[in-house]
C-alpha cells in the first residue's frame, strides 16, 4: 500500500468520528458557529502534532522495526477501545461530561451543557476535547510507524474542520439517528495496524 493511500485512511479514521457528531448536532438543530468548527480542528490538529512530539521520543529509545510493530500494535488497542465504547453507548449517562468528555462521543447534544441550543464559549473546547482523546493515542502510534507529522497534523485539522461542517449540514437534513457512523475510526484503526503487522 503506498504512503498516499495509507495517510489517507490514518486521517480518516482520526477524523471520521466528527462527520458523525456533526451529523447528530445537526438532527438536534444544536448549534456550533463557524469559528467554533476552526478551533475544534485546530485542537485535533495540535493534540495530534503534541502526542506525535512524544512519539518521537520514544523512537529514539526503542528499535525501528520494535517502534513500528508497536505503533501497530497500539492502533489496534485503540481501534478495539472505540469499538468497545462504542457498544457500551450510554452506561455512563449520568455522568458530568466535563469530568468525562469521552461522554460527549456518545452523545454530543450533552456538549450542550448550558441547554442553549447553541454550543459556544467553553462547550466548544469540551467538544474539541472529546474529538481529539483518539488523536492522542493514535498521534504516538503514528510516530512510530513513521508517518510524517506535520504534514499528517494538518491533514487531520482540515479533515475535521470538512467532516464536523459537512456533517451538520448533513444532519440537519436527516430524519433518522446516524450515530452509527462512530464505528468506522475503530474499525479503520484496526485495519491500519494490521497492515502495518503484516
Amino acid at each position: 500500500m503506498g504512503i498516499g493511500m495509507f495517510i489517507f485512511l490514518f486521517v480518516t479514521a482520526v477524523s471520521v468520528d466528527s462527520f458523525g457528531i456533526g451529523c447528530v448536532l445537526g438532527l438536534k438543530k444544536v448549534k456550533l458557529a463557524f469559528w467554533g468548527i476552526v478551533v475544534i480542528a485546530f485542537v485535533s490538529g495540535m493534540v495530534f502534532l503534541l502526542s506525535s512530539y512524544f512519539g518521537h521520543l520514544l523512537v529514539h529509545v526503542v528499535k525501528p522495526e520494535m517502534a513500528e510493530k508497536a505503533g501497530a500494535v497500539a492502533l489496534i488497542g485503540i481501534g478495539i477501545y472505540f469499538l468497545r465504547q462504542f457498544f457500551k453507548k450510554h452506561t455512563e449517562d449520568q455522568q458530568d461530561p466535563w469530568l468525562n468528555p469521552a461522554k460527549v462521543l456518545n452523545d454530543p447534544v450533552t456538549a450542550d451543557v448550558d441547554k442553549s441550543g447553541g454550543i459556544q464559549g467553553k462547550e466548544v473546547w469540551l467538544l474539541g476535547t472529546a474529538l481529539s482523546l483518539d488523536t492522542i493515542g493514535a498521534g504516538i502510534s503514528g510516530a512510530l510507524i513513521g508517518l510524517p507529522v506535520l504534514m499528517t497534523a494538518g491533514l487531520i485539522a482540515s479533515a475535521t474542520f470538512l467532516m464536523l461542517s459537512t456533517g451538520i449540514i448533513a444532519g440537519s437534513k436527516l430524519t433518522s439517528r446516524v450515530e452509527s457512523i462512530s464505528i468506522l475510526p475503530g474499525v479503520l484503526l484496526i485495519i491500519i495496524g494490521l497492515i502495518k503487522l503484516s
